[in-house]
């Protein structure tokens, strides 16, 4: 059951870093605008998906580890979009 609910919880994941803060990544970029981009918001993702990477490499949890490592990556790239085009 534990595997089975961390493959779902991944996918769900996956889902969202894959589609949703890729896009997101990719808009700032094309339009060199973060006029309503939340940096706080994105901050706060950035420190919070690290400090879960490294609750999930400390409990040795591959579920955790690999959904939080895309999220700090693509939270962390649109923390320093902003801080180019702001």
């Amino acid at each position: 059951m534990k595997n089975k609910l961390g493959i779902v919880t991944l996918a769900i994941s996956l889902t969202y870093m894959f589609l949703g803060l890729p896009s997101q990544v990719i808009e700032i970029w094309k339009t060199q605008s973060v006029k309503n981009v939340s940096i706080l918001m994105f901050s706060l993702l950035t420190i919070q998906s690290i400090f879960w990477v490294a609750y999930g490499i400390q409990r040795k949890d591959k579920f955790v580890v690999i959904a939080n490592f895309f999220g700090s990556l693509f939270s962390a790239m649109i923390v320093v979009e902003y801080l180019i085009f702001h």
